[in-house]
């Protein structure tokens, strides 16, 4: 495979199984993650290759373990998820009367693109998921292959994002002038962030990528005045 391939592939492989918005939601979670831990170490870490290199050792692990876990939640997520509109299948099959059914199946549906629909279509929708819902049996959820999949997208972006604000810590050889070349790297890759988030949310995309330097920032700040 051609290493130009390589990283296209990855990147298709992440869309297939991670939304735009959870990818976002990714990165930001390993840059915050990376973020606190060198900025809590840098204060107990001496100069020197031993500190920087305990620096970026520590920053790999504290990712690498968060991947991990939110891979995990990924999976527990999904199947609350289909749980959920199983039970909600078992309600409408035990429902006293029809019209309990259809407040059920309205109140978990009104939030999606249905409300674009006028009343008189969504009351349709409501009665068809009724009527199909009646005839079908609750199965139980388990584990399947996307969310297998989700876990592991869950955990590259997660770890992937810490290599750019590692990087002057492999190139720059004084602990202090490497964590805040490596902090301006993190501020950019958050401003670019928000910067794409506005893209899907039809926001001012300046603003928005300012606004997430700002809380990415704020989330930092806090985490370390708790003690990290």
């Amino acid at each position: 495979m051609s290493l130009r391939i390589f990283p296209h592939r990855i990147k298709s492989f992440l869309e297939i199984y991670l939304s735009p918005a959870e990818r976002l939601s990714e990165i930001i979670f390993g840059l915050i993650m990376v973020l606190t831990i060198t900025s809590t170490l840098k204060i107990a870490l001496t100069d020197g290759e031993t500190g920087i290199r305990t620096m970026a050792i520590a920053a790999l692990g504290c990712n690498a373990a968060w991947g991990i876990v939110d891979g995990a939640m990924y999976i527990f997520t999904g199947i609350f998820e289909r749980n959920r509109y199983a039970r909600l299948v078992s309600y409408i099959k035990s429902a006293p009367d029809n019209n309990s059914a259809l407040a059920a199946i309205e109140n978990e549906l009104e939030p999606t693109i249905l409300w674009v629909l006028d009343e008189t279509e969504r009351k349709r929708i409501y009665t068809e998921v009724l009527k199909s819902a009646s005839g079908t049996l609750p199965q139980e959820s388990k584990i399947t292959k996307d969310d297998f999949f989700g876990a592991i997208s869950c955990f590259l972006i997660v770890f992937f994002s810490t290599f750019p604000v590692l990087i002057p810590f492999l190139v720059v050889r004084n602990l202090d002038i490497a964590t805040r070349i490596s902090n301006l790297v993190a501020i950019g890759m958050l401003f670019f962030i928000g910067y794409e988030w506005a893209k899907y949310t039809n926001r001012n995309r300046f603003k928005a990528g300012m606004g997430m330097v700002l809380i990415g920032s704020s989330i930092v700040g806090v985490t370390l005045a708790l003690g990290g």
